[in-house]
């Protein structure tokens, strides 16, 4: 083995060590089960891996920033994994380091949902997840599970296909979380990586060695933390249009119709593929999102999905989420239709949901444009990844809420532009500004609402300078000129 490779072949072993522990204590209820199966898993990934050459050729520099990022991810993680496994070691409150508190948890909801599904089809009631309230406008007082704050359901029943089967495998909601916590952290770094080795052999490599430095973000740990499905669903997307692009239609249709069905917004990587004619691809994800449709129903019936009919029009304006009766909540939305509730926090009158209605309609129109724009138009060769991840930036950015997790694909896409540009060029250095921004967060409460809410914002102007210059780097010359025109 290569003594250049020993470090990321360490730090590789020892994450894929952190999904098996934390799988296996789940799965088995065993701490001796999962430490032997952890080292286990350790040992055979750094075996697997001892005489590839993927990562060879990288700069010094690059070298040298991993050995800086890596350690501190592990260290993150291996933290992590311990909260995972006892959430009564420790506890905090929000600072720029942990932008949530240690008792929220997104998970729970999905906890609460599947279980109360069957008897409750309209997992929608705020009731389920919160004590009741004479006052609707105040900020909700949510239930709990041991130490752990529940929170509000607000995805389809389809997603909750994958939580019943999970917990189908675990005792309890301790074990489903630490499952949970498992898959998305293979998931998502299984998409870094695959992502990484998709480009031509120098990009691919510097992207590999840059890998840690989409994930040592607070705001990405405190997503695993809370088992939030964001960062997995981008991850799965990407994976689902590499999946079509090596021919594998019908896991990459599954994948696909999954985060389809979890989250909505990937649905516009399904327009992207009907308007490039990738009949193929769009074809095996509609049969798949009919097929998980269809299982979910016989499960649950059809109630549920009529209930999220009448729900989803409150969805789609933001009305159905607790989170705007809270300013600090508003403060930390990154989403273009949340503009309107910042505003509100600075004291511009008028606004609210009517004007979040407007606001999200008309970027989804310019979002719909910019798609189109990519799929008509012929590709630089090699760069695709850029157009998929920059689609899906575009689209999470319409959700009505979208909180500390909205950095994600935003970190992500900035590590693969500096490795397209190392040291190349004032793009290069317009990245590593932007992933700085990007990766300070002040939390929920450890700065009054208006100072995140500025802050924030700032967060969504880096981001949409990353996806300008992803569409750039994405489009051939030609293409690119007639970008440019059409925006001056």
């Amino acid at each position: 083995m290569s003594s250049v490779l020993r470090l990321p072949l360490l730090a590789l072993s020892i994450m894929a060590g952190i999904v098996a522990f934390t799988a296996t204590a789940g799965l088995a209820g065993s701490m001796i089960a999962a430490t032997a199966v952890a080292v286990t898993a350790a040992v055979a990934a750094i075996f697997a891996l001892r005489k590839t050459t993927a990562l060879d050729g990288a700069p010094v520099a690059i070298r040298r920033l991993f050995a800086i990022a890596a350690p501190l991810l592990i260290a993150q993680m291996l933290l992590t994994a311990a909260f995972v496994i006892d959430p009564d070691l420790t506890s905090w409150e929000p600072h720029p380091w942990t932008p949530q508190r240690s008792n929220h948890s997104c998970v729970s909801s999905y906890w609460v949902a599947w279980d109360r599904i069957s008897s409750v089809p309209d997992v929608y009631t705020e009731e389920i997840y919160s004590v009741p309230q004479r006052d609707p406008t105040v900020p909700r007082v949510p239930r709990s599970i041991g130490p752990l704050l529940i929170d509000q359901y607000e995805y389809p029943p389809a997603f909750l296909l994958l939580p019943r089967l999970i917990a189908s495998a675990t005792g309890d909601f301790w074990d489903f979380r630490r499952v949970w916590f498992a898959l998305n952290l293979a998931v998502v770094l299984a998409g870094m990586i695959l992502i990484a080795a998709r480009f031509d052999r120098k990009l691919g490599t510097h992207a590999l060695w840059l890998t840690p430095f989409a994930l040592i973000a607070p705001a990405v740990i405190i997503t695993f933390v809370v088992g939030n499905i964001q960062l997995m669903v981008i991850a799965m997307s990407m994976i689902a249009m590499l999946l079509f692009e090596r021919g594998r239609y019908a896991a990459g249709g599954l994948v696909l119709a999954y985060a389809i069905a979890s989250k909505l917004y990937p649905g516009l990587l399904l327009f992207y593929l009907l308007l490039r004619r990738d009949w193929r691809a769009a074809a095996w994800t509609a049969i798949a999102a009919i097929a998980i449709v269809a299982i979910s129903i016989a499960d649950v019936g059809v109630a549920p999905y009529i209930a999220f009919a009448k729900h989803l029009p409150k969805l789609l304006s933001g009305e159905a989420f607790p989170a705007f009766r809270n300013p600090a909540a508003i403060a930390v939305n990154e989403s273009i239709p949340g503009l309107a509730f910042k505003l509100k926090l600075f004291g511009v009158p008028h606004m609210g949901f009517a004007v979040s209605k407007v606001l999200g309609w008309i970027y989804t129109l310019v979002v719909i444009a910019l798609t189109a724009r990519l799929a008509l138009r012929p590709l630089h060769a090699g760069r695709e990844p850029l157009a998929w991840i920059a689609i899906l930036i575009l689209a999470t950015m319409r959700s009505p809420f979208l909180p500390t997790y909205a950095v994600f694909p935003s970190l992500w896409l900035a590590t693969l532009l500096a490795a397209l540009t190392w040291r190349r060029s004032a793009v290069f250095v317009t990245c590593i500004v932007a992933w700085g921004v990007l990766a300070f967060t002040f939390g929920t409460g450890a700065v009054p609402p208006v100072v995140n809410a500025i802050w924030t914002f700032v967060h969504t102007v880096a981001t949409f300078v990353l996806v300008a210059i992803a569409l750039r780097r994405t489009l051939s010359g030609q293409q690119r000129e007639a970008l440019t025109l059409a925006v001056a």
